[in-house]
């Protein structure tokens, strides 16, 4: 009997570090959470400015849409923002890259991102020369009205009419060495066959950044 109410004991006593155990992993979890989610809020990630694409065009089903989103928010780790969103200078060209995701930085849906890279051939001379060679849309779903989705995810070489790329157009640039503050507009058209609705589409792009 004595036996029996020993083990008892010790397997009440197990089963209590075990449930205690479990409640510390789990208050510890959230703790980070929380810590990590007020470290998010707090953080101004966009004031480095942003990018307004606006794509117009007909769907799949041959149903005329237009969308505009504002993509402000930099990278989450410093390094990355510092990275994606510089300034290079060599001589008298000016070489931009600049990436902005459209949610905030810990939401799952901030994958959807823009990124280009824009060089700047004799900056302020007579000669001035600007040169975008690309602009990449990743992970970017148009939402319509009736809750009809479709999905970019493309890497536009604006430079090649192998990738059905026309019409390509900057306008509007400044660039204030002091501040950093870029500010631009593109445009282009892309064939039916280099895009997911599979009819023309154009894409105008609003920028208003700084970089480091």
């Amino acid at each position: 009997m004595l036996s029996k109410r020993i083990k008892i004991i010790l397997f009440c006593f197990s089963m209590l570090i075990i449930v205690g155990f479990s409640i510390f992993l789990l208050l510890s979890f959230t703790t980070e959470n929380v810590a990590q989610t007020k470290k998010n809020t707090t953080i101004d990630y966009t004031k480095y400015g942003s990018i307004l694409l606006t794509i117009v065009g007909k769907r799949a089903d041959n149903i005329d849409f237009t969308n505009s989103s504002l993509f402000k928010f930099v990278p989450i780790e410093k390094s990355d923002y510092k990275n994606q969103n510089i300034l290079v200078k060599e001589g008298n060209t000016l070489s931009f890259y600049a990436l902005r995701f459209l949610y905030l930085p810990g939401d799952t849906r901030q994958e959807s991102n823009i990124s280009f890279r824009l060089k700047v051939i004799d900056a302020n001379l007579p000669t001035q020369k600007l040169v975008m060679d690309r602009v990449n849309i990743n992970e970017f779903a148009i939402v319509n009205e009736d809750l009809k989705y479709f999905f970019l995810n493309d890497s536009f070489n604006t430079d090649s009419l192998n990738d059905g790329v026309t019409n390509f157009k900057i306008s509007n640039y400044n660039f204030n060495e002091k501040t950093g503050k870029l500010q631009f507009v593109f445009s282009f058209n892309v064939d039916g066959e280099n895009n997911e609705t599979g009819n023309d589409m154009a894409i105008i792009g609003n920028v208003d950044v700084v970089v480091l």
